[in-house]
């Protein structure tokens, strides 16, 4: 496949690193020292599992340079999406699909105001990643899955499967029900994400007090209760089997949010907490844990530090 990755940070890169070491044809969109440092030295993945450099990579920072594509995998931040879909043109082709696997439950609205909607697939990742340094991703592995829209039979989408079957610490499969799928990310992600962030802890130090413990089960309950409320959550078990996915994961397991905090950088709160706390308003369906996770970190969202 030919494969543009449009968004070449922690999740993007592992991805792209990933299925170029398998032999894809894989360019990366990148920009600034992370451009510079894959130009040069190429893309390194740091994990437990299969750490790889992969030497030679392709990588611009002008989507014009590169043509139409079998698919783009679609990964910038949330807050970078409308700047992002709107370079996209150059990248499309009859036969291009567009996946996005970026967090929450709006991306894929946001990018068919640019791409045709019937090209637009939605999918979420299950991995930990992080540029570490320029040209240098870090992983502490655990997870690294993805799951997409089957689109009743997409061939590409097909294709897409087949190239991470070959790949190392890569997998993906497909789905009829992408929409829940996607729900039961953005329960569990902004849980993480509100519970790491706002403690300033990773998930190991979270767990094995029974206070943090049972805020985070708290903050599952509010999401899922959201969900049950539109529809979109149909079992009763995705808390316990999130708890029992948070107790199994790497004791420094950190969501990329609190990363994001830690480093003084933009974050995605308006689209985790703050999307459940104002969909908890609109729906009429109490939560306090998000809402003051929202609401404590709001004045960080845009990178910036109260002096």
């Amino acid at each position: 496949m030919r494969i543009a990755i449009m968004g070449s940070g922690g999740v993007g890169a592992y991805v792209g690193g990933r299925l170029r070491a398998s032999g894809e044809d894989v360019t990366f969109i990148a920009r600034g020292a992370h451009l510079e440092a894959m130009r040069r030295d190429g893309l390194r993945i740091e994990s437990p599992q299969h750490p790889v450099h992969v030497d030679r990579v392709v990588a611009t920072d002008d989507p014009s340079t590169v043509g139409p594509v079998d698919l783009v995998v679609f990964t910038v931040k949330l807050w970078d999406t409308e700047t992002a879909a709107a370079q996209l043109s150059p990248l499309i082709g009859p036969q291009t699909r567009v996946l996005t696997l970026q967090n929450g439950i709006d991306s894929v609205g946001m990018i068919a105001t640019h791409v045709p909607r019937a090209k637009v697939r939605g999918g979420v990742i299950y991995v930990s990643a992080l540029i570490d340094r320029p040209g240098v991703i870090r992983s502490p592995g655990g997870l690294h899955v993805i799951v997409a829209d089957a689109a009743g039979g997409d061939p590409v989408m097909a294709a897409f499967v087949a190239a991470c079957a070959k790949a190392d610490a890569l997998g993906a499969k497909l789905t009829d029900s992408i929409n829940i799928v996607i729900w039961e990310k953005f329960i569990v992600l902004a849980a993480l994400s509100a519970a790491t962030s706002l403690l300033r802890a990773n998930i190991g130090q979270i767990m094995e007090h029974p206070e943090t413990r049972t805020l985070q089960r708290q903050l599952l309950e509010e999401g899922a209760a959201v969900g049950s409320a539109l529809g979109t959550v149909k079992r009763n078990d995705l808390v316990d089997e999130a708890m029992s996915r948070f107790a199994g994961m790497p004791y420094s397991f950190r969501s990329s949010m609190s990363e994001d905090l830690d480093r003084g950088k933009r974050l995605e709160l308006r689209w985790l907490s703050g999307r459940m706390h104002h969909l908890g308003l609109e729906h009429g369906v109490p939560t306090p844990g998000h809402s003051v996770v929202y609401r404590a970190l709001v004045l960080y969202e845009d990178g910036k530090r109260p002096e």
